[in-house]
């Protein structure tokens, strides 16, 4: 499993947003806009084409893993793979373990499996959270909570679960890092204005 885990990691890791900013820009996304390593942030300071070429470079790591799990002799177990690769994107070793939020790796892994069904289904819990939230890292946190619960009361096979659930648990946590991060630089201007 380690290995298989490593490959995805390492797969995951691959910091599209970097690599293509540098190209179009010469920058570094790090210190543009909301300094997220992510498709949004490349699309709004670097443009759509650089936004697009960093989504499919992104969905194509989720891709990648999922392949890897189709063709690793580890059972069940295997479905988890594509959260190592999730887990590479949001923590990349490259960029000092700061890196987007993993959904386009998810959706790359949906693709993969061909599952576009829990793609957007995923899309459309989140897209619900945000219209009751407003805030788009508690929407993902809250999407990513639910969808797995969901698919379960929808009565999903074990893989699949296993597939949501260890997926979903990569992006919650990105999601509640940058949530506290937020939270701990509004309290410390705060502060600061006091």
């Amino acid at each position: 499993m380690a290995k298989y885990a490593l490959l995805c990691y390492l797969v995951g890791s691959i910091p599209f947003a970097y690599i293509i900013t540098r190209l179009f820009h010469g920058g570094d996304i790090r210190t543009l806009g909301s300094r997220n390593v992510g498709t949004t942030n490349v699309a709004k300071e670097v443009g759509w084409l650089a936004g697009l070429l960093t989504l499919v470079g992104d969905m194509f790591k989720g891709w990648v893993a999922a392949a890897v799990s189709a063709l690793a002799p580890l059972g069940k177990v295997r479905f988890a793979l594509p959260a190592f690769a999730i887990a590479g994107h949001n923590w990349p070793v490259w960029l000092r373990f700061k890196g987007g939020g993993g959904l386009a790796t998810f959706v790359g892994s949906c693709l993969a499996y061909s599952d576009l069904k829990s793609a957007l289904f995923g899309m459309v819990v989140w897209g619900l959270c945000y219209l009751l939230i407003r805030d788009h890292d508690l929407s993902a946190l809250t999407a990513c909570i639910g969808a797995p619960l969901l698919f379960a009361l929808l009565g999903e096979s074990v893989q699949a679960l296993l597939f949501y659930s260890s997926s979903s648990l990569m992006i919650a946590l990105r999601r509640l890092q940058s949530i506290l991060s937020k939270s701990s630089l509004h309290s410390s201007s705060n502060n600061i204005g006091a």
